[in-house]
């Protein structure tokens, strides 16, 4: 397999340099009869703003970025916090001169993965700092994946869900598109457990979690965010408004006994993902039995 590299560096000549020493690199790939990887795909961005260009395209898919912080138009940690920012699971190592080993320092405590001195570059440090950065990465963005992960039912706990509905809702703002959140829960989950233990108990909340993402579309968000507690999230489409998603993810749930309550974000109206999930879950708490409810949703913010 190739290894994908973002080369970000604005002075030509140290671009050149660090192109020469990856095109060596794939010359003496086979030194002592070990190959690591395939050739190196070299991607270069002179600038930050060609980098988040070539990042958000998502063509490129790089597997690692060495990166200049002090860059033609951004300079220093802001640099970098912007790369991670842009690419949270791609390691990043810093190419940085002599006298600014301290502010890479403090960039690897931010999550950085490692540094090299400009002047002490050659192909066997960079080859393994490379080979170093992206192993750890791995083990790291596993960990960070087990850590966002409902153990039960392989969706995301209530972590990574509020993670990817607040990148959700920001989306929708800048989209200006309607989005709209669903919480939902199992009726009886009590009864059932004590009725039949709590591994009945368990068994309907893995039903319920397959039941949810059989009702959602690819696009959709579905997490395990409470003990007995699931989440829903849908954008606006002219294939599919939300309310038209309301009815039938409401209908579906019904069939598996599940009560749902809902939130529409407008942009119009814009209002935080706590006061989205706090509107969602007081529907759920109707005056009336949840089959005589009708299918009408609150505008999350609206009276």
């Amino acid at each position: 397999m190739n290894l994908r590299v973002l080369l970000v560096e604005s002075e030509p000549e140290e671009a050149l340099f660090l192109r020469d020493v990856l095109a060596e690199m794939n010359e003496r790939r086979y030194e002592q009869g070990r190959i690591e990887y395939g050739q190196i795909e070299t991607f270069h961005a002179a600038s930050w703003a060609e980098a988040e260009s070539l990042l958000a395209q998502g063509g490129i898919a790089p597997q690692v970025i060495l990166l200049d912080p002090d860059l033609s138009d951004r300079q220093g940690g802001e640099t970098y916090r912007a790369v991670q920012a842009a690419a949270p699971e791609i390691p990043v190592i810093l190419l940085v001169n002599a006298l600014d080993e301290s502010m890479a320092v403090k960039l690897m405590r931010e999550g950085a993965q490692d540094f090299l001195v400009k002047k002490h570059i050659d192909c066997v440090p960079l080859r393994h700092a490379m080979r170093n950065a992206v192993a750890r990465q791995h083990l790291l963005n596993a960990a960070q994946a087990a850590a966002l992960t409902d153990a039960l039912t392989g969706l995301p706990n209530r972590a990574g869900f509020l993670a990817l509905a607040a990148r959700d809702r920001k989306l929708a703002e800048r989209l200006g598109r309607r989005w709209m959140l669903l919480v939902g829960v199992p009726r009886n989950l009590r009864e059932i457990a004590a009725a039949h233990g709590d591994q009945r108990r368990d068994l309907e909340l893995v039903e319920t979690a397959d039941h949810l993402r059989g009702t959602a579309h690819p696009t959709d968000l579905v997490a395990r965010i409470g003990a007995g507690q699931f989440a829903i999230t849908v954008f606006d489409t002219e294939y599919e408004t939300v309310e038209e998603a309301w009815i039938r993810i409401r209908g579906s749930a019904a069939e598996r006994r599940i009560d749902v309550g809902a939130s529409i974000y407008d942009p119009a109206r814009p209002i935080s993902l706590d006061g989205i999930l706090d509107q969602a879950a007081q529907d759920l708490l109707p005056t009336r039995m949840p089959e005589q409810r009708q299918p009408v949703i609150r505008v999350a913010g609206a009276a």
